[in-house]
């Protein structure tokens, strides 16, 4: 005999992958990031984007996202992975699928956490004074942009990545406006 509560969950699993798979195909078009090649088309995306629907509903430790993109990529289609604090997004990147989008989940989410861990180098500008030492920076100006700690968790996040095996390409941190 049934009860009422296997009822309503037996209803309220395929409504809300059919909810999830909307939401997703709403927001992830190849303008939000996810890329086609070789041949795929519009079409197979967003059948892949409703087939990835149950996967991301399974892995609640991680964001939404990540667990799309994990499925996707393991796919073979190329989408971006976004590291975020809170709801702030501080860039992404792309990688090569490297295993089955469980153990992919799995990567992304331990080096989403060990980039918001790690330590960021500390860049002191030191106060240059003296005649000297002015006239040698304007004869010798320092090279470079000093990278923004956002730009640095993202660079953090590539590398735990690529320490796992994962090609790494794309890395762009978000720009203020």
């Amino acid at each position: 005999m049934r009860s009422p509560h296997n009822e309503r969950s037996v209803l309220t699993m395929p409504l809300l992958a059919g909810f999830m798979a909307m939401t997703l195909a709403g927001c992830a078009t190849p303008e939000a990031g996810i890329q086609l090649h070789g041949g795929q088309t519009s079409a197979q995306l967003a059948q892949a984007r409703t087939d990835c629907a149950p996967f991301v509903l399974a892995h609640p430790e991680t964001t939404t996202e990540l667990a799309e993109a994990a499925c996707l990529i393991a796919r073979d289609f190329r989408a971006p992975l976004w590291l975020a604090l809170g709801s702030a997004p501080l860039g992404s990147l792309h990688v090569t699928p490297h295993g089955d989008a469980t153990a992919m989940v799995r990567d992304f989410q331990e080096c989403r956490l060990e980039a918001r861990d790690a330590r960021l180098p500390t860049i002191q500008d030191e106060n240059r004074s003296g005649v000297v030492v002015r006239l040698y920076d304007q004869l010798f100006p320092r090279s470079g942009k000093v990278p923004s700690p956002d730009a640095l968790l993202v660079q953090a996040f590539g590398a735990c990545l690529s320490n796992r095996g994962y090609t790494v390409s794309d890395i762009a941190a978000v720009t203020p406006h």
